[in-house]
């Protein structure tokens, strides 16, 4: 029969904080970089007819600005995420006594 004696979600492990914001940063240079690398080849197949009337390929640069910000914005947040988390356990640090 069934051997198994844990109970129902027992394993389940929910993350903290820190670890959602420290997913989420690391995310957003990545979706950057897909978006970028997105509009180099919109831009490469659309280059043959190089006009400004030429809708694939300003779709094309559009992705190439847009993920080159997502990325730097991405990167950006990924740099500061740990001394914004440290000031917040500081805070929280500071108003534990005021709780108890």
């Amino acid at each position: 029969m069934n051997k198994n004696t844990k109970a129902a979600g027992a394993d389940i492990q929910v993350p903290s904080q820190a670890q959602k914001i420290n997913y989420w940063t690391s995310l957003m240079p990545r979706i950057g970089f897909g978006l970028m690398l997105l509009g180099i080849i919109l831009s490469a197949c659309f280059a043959h007819d190089f006009k400004d009337t030429n809708l694939g390929l300003m779709i094309g640069f559009g992705f190439i600005i847009g993920g080159i910000q997502v990325l730097l914005l991405g990167s950006l947040f990924h740099a500061l995420q740990p001394s914004f988390a440290k000031e917040r356990q500081k805070l929280h640090g500071e108003q534990q006594p005021e709780r108890v």
